[in-house]
């Protein structure tokens, strides 16, 4: 006799409003995907501190500012200690689980102590929690009081869970949730060699460096670069900037180099950037003495550059991962990019049908949002 199917589940999946939302935007409304494709509601609510916020759920989903890039939301509430007993009303009559997008803030000079706890502590439902990062030692106080209230804990991925295990902290590296546009899968790439940047522009993912080689690279190659941060900010009207950059679509400090920058942009123009791209650079660890990051990591980007077709090119680090050897190429030095770009348009790594096929195939292997997601549900019911 066929087992009954679970009713649909109202989920709360909590965003605490940060400085640098990155690829927890994309994590996030990859679980919404995939819990609306199993008929469930899965609304992702920002959190504040507001005095003034009332909690309300969105009639149509907002895209805010998340530090220099966005996030869709389809709610809110305020965690300020005036507040808080309304947010936790609307919770416990709206939703039947809580899902904390990443665990909890981080304690700043401007939120200085953990007036949010009483959502862990009063709010009587199912709740998980997603570690998405690997600066645990900046707010493990906070986050050790967390995690005693949460039913099943999960990571971006095994880069972020080793420190927490060898803390006794119970993990699940779960990784990533991807969400597919069969639509690009197999998208013409552009007919000249195309370089993305989809990174935030961050100290951690050498921006600099790539910044840096966009200069030497071949000349028939053009260079793309998505999404925003600090370091633009700070380089923007400098020689490194003019001499890599020569339209920017965003604040117009228009130089002499060939790369375009468009800034931050949804989802969907970043697909088709990944769709047309050759090759991807993300030299996340490169600047940085975080063991995560050092020993090895990577991001949602490099999932997308796979399933796409392009070729991330990787600081040296990502060796150490489980990303598939001859899907990805790595440099120790930003200097290096040039000439492995040149190889690998000689060799024509980033159109072989094959290479594609089998990247494409390891991401839905590993990285299923439906599959992680159905293991978050379990633990809801």
């Amino acid at each position: 006799m066929p087992k009954p199917k679970s009713r649909p589940l109202r989920i709360a999946c909590v965003y605490w409003k940060t400085s640098s939302v990155g690829g927890i935007a994309t994590h996030l409304n990859s679980l919404r995907s995939a819990a609306i494709a199993r008929g469930d509601t899965f609304d992702i609510l920002q959190s504040t501190d507001w005095k003034t916020k009332k909690p309300a759920k969105f009639d149509e989903r907002q895209w805010v500012r998340g530090g220099d890039t966005n996030i869709w939301i389809d709610g809110e509430f305020s965690n300020h200690p005036t507040q808080i007993q309304d947010s936790i009303k609307f919770l416990r009559k709206n939703y039947d689980a809580i899902h904390f997008g990443f665990l909890c803030p981080h304690p700043t000079k401007a939120y200085p102590d953990p007036h949010f706890l009483p959502i862990f502590t009063d709010v009587e439902l199912p709740k998980t929690g997603t570690i998405t990062d690997g600066y645990w030692d900046s707010y493990a106080e906070w986050g050790e009081l967390c995690l005693p209230h949460l039913g099943y804990v999960t990571t971006s991925g095994m880069f972020y869970a080793d420190e927490l295990i060898q803390r006794g902290i119970p993990v699940d590296p779960l990784g990533m949730p991807f969400v597919p546009d069969p639509r690009r899968q197999y998208a013409s790439k552009s007919k000249q060699p195309l370089i993305v940047w989809p990174n935030q522009f961050k100290n951690i993912k050498g921006i600099n460096h790539f910044l840096e080689a966009i200069p030497s690279l071949p000349e028939e190659v053009k260079v793309e670069l998505y999404s925003n941060g600090i370091r633009y900010y700070q380089v923007r009207t400098e020689d490194l900037w003019l001499n890599a950059v020569g339209d920017d679509r965003f604040q117009s400090h228009n130089g002499t180099g060939r790369a375009t920058f468009y800034g931050n942009v949804d989802l969907p123009k970043i697909q088709r950037a990944f769709q047309r791209a050759h090759f991807t650079v993300n030299l996340q660890g490169i600047s940085t003495r975080k063991a995560a990051y050092k020993k090895g990591s990577y991001n949602n980007t490099e999932l997308e550059a796979l399933y796409y077709g392009a070729v991330p090119i990787l600081f040296t680090a990502a060796a150490n991962t489980d990303l598939p050897e001859e899907s990805f190429r790595t440099v120790s030095t930003g200097e290096e990019i040039p000439e492995a770009v040149a190889r690998l348009i000689k060799d024509g790594t980033a159109l072989d049908t094959q290479r594609r096929d089998r990247a494409r195939d390891w991401v839905m292997s590993n990285y299923s949002a439906d599959t992680q997601y159905m293991k978050l549900r379990a633990h809801w019911l």
